[in-house]
């Protein structure tokens, strides 16, 4: 069995994000907010580079021809396997690297809002329901694959080349 061309570039995509994220973390200090950010942008860069990249070289494969449906598919794997590679690592990151880096971020952004006249039970819920779920591995997977999606659809649209000749079929 032949592993294709987006299932590397995914694989090679997730595991490049990850020591981006780790490096940038460890210089910037974990405790750092701007360590998300980078990650995103990284993510983003590599979703549209990996995506356009593996789009290409399934339409170069065959014969400069692809369809839009082979193409979205091409993409939409290649941005899964990244979104997967990243969901791991989201989760041993907050699991065993930095375990207390959720918690201390919520601390911040409480004494934030208590500082700026919030009660303590809407700070709270806010917290719980929308703050704290964005550290989560499943966020990260969530985000990726709907950016992978869309992506995905742009790099169809842009590569797609349907073969002038249809396949030969004798009824």
């Amino acid at each position: 069995m032949k592993i294709g061309i987006n299932v590397k570039l995914g694989i090679a995509g997730g595991i490049i994000n990850c020591a981006v994220w780790y490096f940038v973390a460890k210089s910037l200090g974990f405790y750092s907010l701007d360590i998300y950010s980078y990650k995103f942008y990284t993510t983003l860069l590599l979703l549209f580079f990996g995506i356009f990249t593996s789009i290409y070289f399934e339409r170069k494969s065959s014969q400069g021809f692809i369809d839009f449906k082979q193409a979205l598919k091409t993409g939409i794997l290649y941005g899964l396997i990244l979104s997967l590679t990243l969901f791991v690592f989201t989760f041993l990151y907050h699991k065993y690297i930095v375990p207390d880096a959720v918690e201390f971020f919520a601390s911040e952004e409480r004494k934030a809002w208590l500082a700026h006249d919030r009660t303590l039970e809407d700070v709270n819920k806010y917290l719980v329901e929308y703050y704290i779920p964005t550290f989560g591995a499943f966020h990260t997977l969530m985000t990726s694959v709907v950016w992978g999606i869309l992506i995905s659809l742009l790099a169809s649209a842009i590569f797609r080349r349907k073969n002038p000749t249809p396949p030969f079929s004798e009824n």
